[in-house]
């Protein structure tokens, strides 16, 4: 049973979707789903992580720990059958956090690049789920894990896979080379978040942007260089990702009392500059990222779905709480994902809060970030997984 060919040109190969950002283009949801209701196509059992799916042509995979294994794993997208699995035996565990992976494989091709919880990267033939490579990041460089494990999926930049480090002293950004393994660049001092990489054009460059610890940092490309520093000290460690919003300009939010800032990269020569535009209260994501639309930033506020403008950081309208979810956005509607397991349909409107539908899926406690390829929706938590597929117009 290959999924159907809908899924063509529609992949969701890493964190957060094609390019990372929770944003789906291209795709228009039929919001009417008292008429044209998900339909579910499979559910399985599935072990312990708070990893989500990354998908292409047909096939699911995602992380997850059964016994003392930690498995990288792939399912058939349409039927939800195995195809393959990839051991190590290692377990990530803490009582708050839950036991087991949490990050997101990559799929580059015919690689696929995954980091465990406890800090192993490996790269993996598409096809088989064979071993072409790994590394124990964190021994490597006798850094200490982070209080609930690595946590960040790893970036593909050119010839190069990017992940993040443990504790102070560093590194907290490394880049190894994507064929054959070795570390090519490593920077930083800080501590590492729990927060994955992107990739975004700043001041005419191309930049490696990573929400650290203390910091959040613009790395060169291919010499890891820090190209600008901007400090914010957390008591807590931060979870959500820096999301390019506009013309070198950078969105970061956390919780823990830190809020979001809207930040603007400069250059003069070879100097980089970052200034704050605005900083405030008004959204703090915890573990979930924040969408952009429009001028508008969408995203879980202390578990309240919130509308923020970009331009002046002001909170347009506060709506439902979903807890500690997660939101992508398709089109011009969010799909929210909920911490008690189900998922709503919200509009992406910023005069107001409309929710417009919502389908049971998950029974118990989700943190997982959901997947949309083509029309096939996914969504799992530490104990099961479940594929509907959705009307799209």
């Amino acid at each position: 049973g290959e999924a159907t060919l809908s899924t063509a040109g529609q992949d969701f190969p890493q964190f957060l979707g094609p390019n990372r950002d929770g944003i789906l283009k291209g795709v228009t949801l039929d919001a009417d789903w008292s008429a044209q209701p998900p339909k579910e196509l499979w559910r399985r059992e599935i072990g312990a992580g708070w990893s989500g799916f990354s998908v292409s042509r047909g096939r699911a995979l995602t992380q997850e720990q059964r016994g003392k294994k930690e498995l990288i794993s792939c399912y058939d997208l349409a039927t939800g059958e195995p195809l393959w699995v990839h051991e190590n035996e290692t377990r990530f565990e803490e009582s708050m956090g839950g036991d087991g992976p949490r990050a997101n494989p990559t799929i580059d091709g015919e690689r696929v690049y995954a980091l465990g919880g406890t800090g192993i990267l490996d790269c993996l033939d598409f096809q088989s789920g064979e071993l072409i490579w790994t590394r124990h990041v964190l021994e490597e460089h006798g850094a200490e894990n982070l209080m609930y494990g690595k946590a960040s999926s790893p970036l593909i930049v050119g010839e190069l896979v990017v992940v993040t480090g443990g504790k102070s002293p560093g590194p907290t950004v490394l880049a190894y080379h994507r064929e054959k393994g070795e570390l090519v660049w490593s920077a930083g001092d800080d501590s590492a978040s729990y927060a994955s990489p992107v990739l975004a054009s700043l001041a005419g460059q191309e930049q490696i942007v990573c929400v650290n610890h203390n910091t959040v940092t613009g790395h060169e490309s291919t010499t890891g260089k820090i190209q600008w520093t901007w400090k914010w000290p957390a008591k807590m460690p931060k979870s959500a990702l820096a999301q390019p919003a506009g013309l070198d300009r950078i969105l970061v939010s956390a919780s823990y009392g830190m809020g979001t800032a809207l930040l603007e990269i400069s250059r003069e020569g070879e100097d980089f500059t970052v200034e704050k535009v605005w900083k405030n209260r008004e959204m703090k994501t915890k573990f979930s990222n924040v969408c952009i639309a429009g001028g508008y930033a969408y995203g879980l506020d202390e578990g309240r779905l919130a509308c923020v403008e970009l331009a002046t950081g002001k909170r347009q309208w506060r709506g439902k709480n979903y807890g500690y979810g997660q939101n992508i956005l398709v089109g011009d509607h969010l799909l929210v994902q909920s911490e008690r397991g189900y998922v709503a349909l919200v509009e992406a409107d910023p005069h107001s809060f409309k929710e417009v539908g919502r389908q049971n899926a998950l029974l118990h406690k989700t943190w997982n970030t959901p997947a949309l390829a083509g029309d096939y929706l996914l969504l799992r938590n530490d104990r099961e997984a479940v594929c509907f597929k959705l009307k799209i117009k």
